[in-house]
């Protein structure tokens, strides 16, 4: 999957918090986001309305509100792709876990079919 067709199934299911995502899917998405962001910083500070003491500006903001439901469906399923369910991101709360979820991320799929479906990278 590239990062185009990523960016776009991301958003196309977007509710969708059922499933599974492959790591590329996941990863690339991520990847797709942070560099529209550093781009969008990059905007703001040109146009001198990026705000150093939260760092980040109105057109930044709007981008994050835009992506933050995508964002955790898109890990929700990639979390049940590793087997586990999607609302171990709520351990986002405590430092600790945040690291472990991270490494999970990075992990390949558990199984070819578990309780939220077939992996995706199998189907044809």
């Amino acid at each position: 999957m590239s990062m185009k067709e990523s960016f776009i199934s991301v958003f196309k299911n977007w509710k969708n918090f059922s499933g599974r995502a492959c790591r590329s899917e996941y990863w690339f998405f991520v990847l797709s986001i942070s560099l529209i962001a550093f781009v969008l910083a990059i905007v703001e500070t040109l146009l001198g309305v990026f705000n150093e003491e939260i760092g980040y500006g109105p057109i930044s903001f709007l981008f994050q509100i835009i992506t933050i439901i995508p964002s955790i469906s898109v890990t929700s399923r990639r979390l049940q792709d590793r087997g586990i369910s999607g609302w171990w991101q709520l351990s986002y709360i405590l430092i600790i876990p945040i690291f472990v979820i991270f490494i999970l991320l990075m992990l390949p799929a558990k199984e070819d079919e578990n309780k939220w479906g077939r992996n995706p990278l199998l189907e044809s």
